[in-house]
């Protein structure tokens, strides 16, 4: 057996359409492919030893997280910006009022990346 083809053996079997749709779903929620899915309880139910190959799982809520990491990069350039114009320029009160409202928008981005990762915030 070689390197390339580890797993030799094909097993396919046909559903019907409500089953597919369900298999669909969980697979979906999972951030897997139907197949893998699919695979991982076969090979949970017989017991296998067998190491599947690893799969990148898609991120649940990947559009959100996407934009909140757009956000963050934003913040952090506002953070440049400060550091910036405090090296030019120091005023501690405009400094600290910057640095309270790039603060509270941060706090508010993890709050929704706890809320999109399904994670209480006072985990």
């Amino acid at each position: 057996m070689s390197k390339k083809n580890s797993f030799p053996h094909l097993v396919a079997f046909r559903v019907d359409d409500p089953t597919h749709t369900m298999l669909a779903t969980l697979a979906e929620v999972a951030g897997v492919p139907v197949g893998i899915w699919v695979r991982a309880l076969v090979l949970k139910a017989v017991d296998s030893k067998m190491k599947a190959p690893k799969v990148r799982r898609a991120a649940a809520n990947a559009i959100q997280l996407d934009a909140i990491l757009d956000e963050l990069k934003a913040q952090g350039r506002n953070i440049n910006q400060i550091a910036r114009a405090s090296n030019a320029n120091p005023s501690a009160a405009q400094i600290a009022a910057d640095v309270a409202i790039i603060r509270a928008a941060l706090e508010a981005l993890v709050s929704r990346v706890l809320d999109l990762l399904g994670i209480d915030g006072d985990a």
